[in-house]
């Protein structure tokens, strides 16, 4: 038995599929690339100007060509991760531009070597399940550049599976080449996809030339592609969560699609960051009650195609680990994340809307992944369990304290959290002189246990060979995107 949070009946979800059909085969999607709109005439589709109409009999037989298994490999196999999960796999946030400095608390703008630090905490923290680089080497004015660099820096320093960035055909065939200058092969690329992309299509129903073909680049190289839409109820999308599921759906499906015309054995994660509009701002509005109902919502309508997902994380970009209720708070939001059974969540170490991050973040939200686990863990409903002979030795007005059944069960069953025994940094020096004293007593003892794995932690080597080959397509990397 396990919790579950769900928004939608089944009646529901038949309505939102259909109403997915008939805006793709009505409305159509934008297309600003003529490659990819003459791939998608030729499996059917009706083109008009740059708008794409997809008939619902060319929809209905990409959908029965789902990969309902996608595997995201890792260069050392040990972190392979297999989709669907049993529970929620968990990813640090991406792509943000600023950070929080580690020792002066400076907000600035993120560098290349503040990526080198986030992914070595990753690749040393058991909670970050996979990576996606969390801020961008800003150093760096080529945007292409700054998503092919994030990539070598992420391979270089975890064997965890990464997970980045893609705008353009041009980074897709870099990051590609890169990756399969590590394993040795293109070949091998497709047997062992070490990364997935998140390639996003531009709501509401568009799709910009640069995703677009870069989307044909990873189907034909077998990489996971995962389009991380972000429809907001109210400005983006309709002002209805209904109608914003619908939205959300037909970009999802319209990507399937694209996909699935350039190769139809390509690998995609469903992946949506839904939510509403704060109509006074326009901006995200990720503390209204609306998020959990959608986050569950579009996990639902993962599991109506049988496809693995990566949907929107209620665990709030604006965490607050001031206090013990904070800290609470925090784990609550995650563990309603996980009750909705995405695959995969990100959400690990970003602050402000997404737009920046720190370290001392990614390490306060592990510890917190602690205690909502166990809102979510699983408990069994067998004879032992039932504790019928249990009952029936305590009899009416008995008690259960010295019950040999207590003794055997209690520490699975009774969730037992301690916060001095259970904290990820317990034990360590808690009293450092480069923390500001205005920080709490989270902030302070997670920056200074930040530093001593920062320290300590050394990822895994690359060969020289495969060091060497990488050397020499970022060089090409250099020389084309001017680095």
């Amino acid at each position: 038995m396990q919790l579950r949070l769900e928004s939608l009946s089944k009646t529901e979800l038949e309505k939102i599929h259909s109403a997915t059909l008939t805006v793709l085969e009505k409305t159509g999607v934008k297309v600003e690339s003529e490659e990819v709109r003459e791939l998608l005439k030729s499996h059917g589709a009706s083109i008009d100007g740059s708008v794409a109409k997809l008939p619902s009999s060319m929809v209905e037989k990409f959908i029965s060509k789902i990969n309902k298994s996608v595997t995201l490999a890792s260069r050392d196999s040990e972190h392979d991760l297999i989709l669907p999960a049993e529970n929620t796999l968990n990813c640090t946030s991406g792509y943000a531009a600023y950070i929080y400095d580690i020792v002066t608390g400076e907000y600035r703008q993120s560098t290349l070597e503040d990526l080198i630090d986030f992914t070595v905490l990753a690749d040393a923290l058991d909670e970050v399940d996979l990576f996606w680089p969390i801020v961008m080497p800003t150093e760096f004015k080529s945007e292409e550049y700054q998503e092919v660099a994030a990539l070598d820096i992420a391979l270089r320093n975890t064997t965890k599976h990464v997970q980045c960035s893609l705008s353009t055909a041009k980074t897709a065939e870099l990051q590609i080449e890169l990756a399969a200058a590590l394993l040795g092969g293109k070949d091998k690329l497709r047997d062992t996809p070490i990364f997935s992309v998140v390639a996003s299509p531009f709501t509401p129903l568009e799709f910009k030339k640069g995703t677009a073909e870069g989307y044909l680049k990873m189907a034909r190289a077998g990489v996971p592609v995962v389009p991380m839409n972000v429809p907001l109820a109210g400005t983006t999308a309709p002002a209805t969560l209904a109608g914003s599921i619908v939205i959300t759906n037909a970009e999802q499906l319209a990507t399937l699609v694209i996909l699935k015309c350039a190769d139809e054995d390509a690998p995609m994660v469903y992946s949506s960051d839904t939510g509403t509009a704060d109509m006074k701002t326009g901006d995200i509005n990720y503390d209204s009650p609306d998020r959990p109902i959608l986050c569950a919502a579009m996990a639902q309508v993962t599991r109506y195609y049988e496809i693995p997902s990566c949907v929107s994380h209620d665990s709030c970009e604006d965490k607050e680990y001031s206090t013990r209720q904070g800290f609470e708070r925090n784990a609550l939001r995650i563990a309603m994340n996980e009750m909705t059974h995405s695959d995969i969540a990100v959400w690990m170490g970003s602050r402000d809307d997404a737009l920046s991050a720190s370290m001392w973040d990614l390490l306060l939200d592990a510890e917190a992944l602690h205690l909502a686990n166990e809102y979510n863990r699983r408990f069994e409903v067998d004879d032992n369990t039932l504790a019928v002979e249990a009952i029936d030795d305590a009899g009416p007005s008995g008690n259960f304290i010295s019950s040999k059944h207590t003794v055997k069960n209690f520490r699975k069953q009774i969730c037992m959290y301690d916060y001095n025994k259970n904290f990820i940094f317990a034990g360590s020096n808690q009293s450092d002189p480069q923390n500001d004293l205005s920080d709490t007593e989270f902030v302070r003892r997670a920056k200074f246990r930040v530093r001593e794995i920062l320290k300590s932690h050394k990822p895994e080597r690359i060969p020289e060979d495969k060091i060497a080959a990488m050397d020499e397509v970022m060089e090409k990397v250099r020389r084309e995107l001017n680095g």
